[in-house]
């Protein structure tokens, strides 16, 4: 018995789903659990695992589609005409017509609208209870080219490697836009500052989202984009922070050692001083300010 996995997931035309992938891992690890070999067929765009269009058919037993919708699409239809000698299986999917569960010898619905005498049928799709890493969130500021820096600005390099960094390590991630107005509406510093307090890690590109991390608690990997030195690292020196890559050192290695320092705890005293020195830097200028008014 060889069974080949196939879903959305196996064709270049489309983009299948996260959900897709998780309902696969489970059927994988049932798998691998019953001692079944198995191969996975994955679009070439993904880059892993073998293209159903190239294997020998006569390879394998079974055919198991897992997750999303089954109708009498022309994707589908080839899929399984070039299996029609082995035995084809559809497990987790939305039966959207009957004429698509006639492609399949067995199916196993998540959801199906009860037609021709067929009851109607609702399940747990497989992603539920589906297993994950725990790996950290990361919020990322990213800078724009900034035109005052002249030819000095790295940042679409910077840029370039921590998007390189993220997606090689699989890392959960979201964008902090610093930006006043994002249309049709405005963002609100408020906004940003509590989606900084979700992540477990900042990564920053630019001054604010530096300050904005170490001010809610967060270890920051401070991104200089500027040749030399600029803004971000002044800043880093100014609260004392240690975690600044400036970009002519700027590797996935950097990071990745950066990452595990931020991760150690040993950097909670150096964001309880740090976030201290801003507060008092704030104090200072404050008591400027006012003696400019009132002298």
């Amino acid at each position: 018995m060889r069974v080949l996995v196939a879903g959305w997931f196996s064709f270049d035309e489309v983009i299948a789903t996260v959900g897709d992938e998780l309902g696969l891992e489970t059927v994988a690890g049932w798998l691998g659990e019953l001692d079944v070999s198995h191969d996975v067929a994955w679009a070439s765009y993904l880059g892993r695992g073998v293209c159903w269009r190239d294997v020998d058919p006569a390879d394998y037993t079974h055919l198991v589609f897992v997750s999303g919708p089954i109708g009498n699409g022309p994707l589908l239809r080839e899929l399984c005409d070039v299996f029609a000698a082995c035995q084809r299986w559809a497990i987790n999917v939305s039966v959207v017509d009957e004429v698509g569960r006639a492609h399949f010898d067995q199916v196993w619905e998540r959801d199906a609208p009860g037609e021709a005498g067929r009851p109607h049928v609702a399940r747990c799709d497989l992603a539920v209870g589906a297993e994950g890493s725990d790996a950290p969130v990361i919020a990322v500021a990213f800078a724009p080219v900034q035109r005052e820096y002249g030819g000095r600005s790295r940042a679409e390099m910077v840029r370039a490697v921590i998007e390189e960094w993220l997606a090689t390590r699989a890392l959960p991630w979201f964008e902090l836009s610093m930006d006043l107005f994002d249309k049709p509406h405005a963002r609100r510093p408020a906004q940003v500052k509590s989606l900084v307090r979700r992540a477990d890690v900042v990564v920053s590109m630019r001054l604010h989202g530096l300050v904005l991390g170490l001010d809610a608690g967060r270890p920051v990997i401070a991104c200089e984009p500027i040749a030399g030195g600029a803004k971000v690292r002044c800043q880093a020196e100014a609260l004392d922070w240690p975690v600044v890559l400036p970009p002519e050192l700027l590797t996935a290695e950097a990071l990745d050692a950066a990452l595990a320092e931020c991760l150690s705890g040993q950097l909670e005293g150096r964001i309880t001083r740090a976030r201290a020195r801003g507060r008092a830097d704030t104090a200072r200028t404050h008591d400027w300010f006012a003696a400019q008014l009132t002298g």
